[in-house]
């Protein structure tokens, strides 16, 4: 081997080079010396260059179900903090793979022994990939997903099942990471903010043009080209045909609205007649404002409606590439329906899915 990077600041130091027969050598023993031969390991294999190598390494020493008072957990924590930076410091010219993808597959392709646990932990280390890298160059795997109906997790489910399973300080290394990270990255915590969702009037329907303006050329870059995105504004949100759509086909409209903000996004939806369908037209948020509630609690105002209209099923149609949005209305209970693809003119094509929520 040789030695190609400096040292891993958050693996342990080695005076040596360690093997993988070192080990194998272990058996099925996933003790002490297994926890810590893995980070010795990981170590010898990021300093020669092979950080995909390493990141496998951290997942066998994550493996281990060792308590939190034995030695070699406060001498050598959970290598949450070790995994983000790694995938804050990869090199171009190493291979790295696509850890998001990665760590999704991982997760759900568990097997025993500590199933449960180590999903979990997989789970973990998946979110902050999500949290580290762009979506964009580190897509998941969005046809695992769909078909096996995968629900990416949220923090709050990750740390609820963190804190039910861990034998050990899983939840506060993890989190520590996680902070850690966001800081690296320059990323403020996100705050909770007061939301409200308001039913608005025609006159008001140049915030909503308005805010597409803004919104569009922020989400949907890489998904559509510019020239599409250019068209489908201009022909869906001038106020004459957001007017049409409401005198038309009895189309709501509301804002999004955040305190000390105003508003950051909308929702259209209308009622398919003789039907039992709510459909979500459109729902769309400003960037800085997403991964904040608002969505859910858009989504949930627009199911209260449509409950009042005596529908018993919400559904709307999304991108097949925009990850974002497919993750968001899966965890608000939305299920894939069918696929789409739409004629729009002059050359344009909507190809998406359809998805559809069961109301109470």
């Amino acid at each position: 081997m040789n030695l190609v990077n400096a040292p891993h600041p958050f693996l342990p130091e080695i005076d040596r080079f360690y093997l993988a027969e070192e080990v194998n050598a272990l058996g099925k023993d996933r003790g002490a010396e297994f926890y810590e031969i893995c980070h010795q390991y990981a170590q010898t294999l990021w300093l020669c260059g092979f950080p995909a190598k390493c990141i496998l390494l951290l997942n066998r020493a994550l493996a281990c179900t060792l308590s939190a008072d034995e030695a070699i957990m406060l001498r050598l924590p959970l290598p949450y903090q070790a995994l983000a930076w790694l995938l804050l410091n990869r090199r171009e010219d190493q291979f790295i793979g696509n850890p998001r993808r990665h760590w999704q597959h991982l997760a759900t392709r568990m097997v025993e022994p500590n199933k449960k646990l180590r999903t979990w932990r997989a789970w973990a280390c998946w979110y902050l990939a999500k949290e580290i890298l762009l979506e964009s160059e580190f897509p998941g795997d969005l046809k695992q997903i769909r078909m096996e109906g995968i629900c990416e997790p949220t923090r709050a489910q990750i740390i609820e099942k963190l804190t039910e399973l861990s034998p050990t300080d899983d939840l506060a290394r993890w989190q520590d990471a996680l902070d850690w990270s966001r800081s690296q990255l320059g990323k403020s915590p996100h705050k909770s903010v007061n939301t409200r969702v308001r039913c608005i009037d025609a006159d008001e329907l140049p915030m909503v043009q308005k805010l597409a303006y803004r919104i569009w050329p922020q989400c949907y870059p890489g998904i559509i080209s510019d020239k599409q995105i250019d068209y489908m504004l201009t022909i869906w949100y001038h106020p004459s045909a957001m007017i049409r759509e409401m005198q038309e086909r009895g189309a709501w409209f509301a804002l999004i609205e955040v305190a000390a903000h105003g508003a950051v996004g909308y929702v259209s939806f209308e009622h398919y007649p003789n039907t039992d369908i709510c459909f979500i037209n459109k729902l769309y948020l400003l960037q800085e404002m997403q991964c904040r509630g608002l969505g859910a609690a858009a989504l949930q105002w627009v199911a209260e409606r449509a409950l009042e209209m005596k529908c018993s099923r919400l559904q709307l149609r999304v991108n097949k590439a925009n990850a974002l949005a497919i993750r968001a209305y899966q965890r608000a209970g939305f299920v894939f329906v069918e696929d789409v693809c739409t004629d729009i003119g002059s050359g344009f094509v909507m190809d998406d899915f359809r998805m559809e929520k069961l109301l109470n």
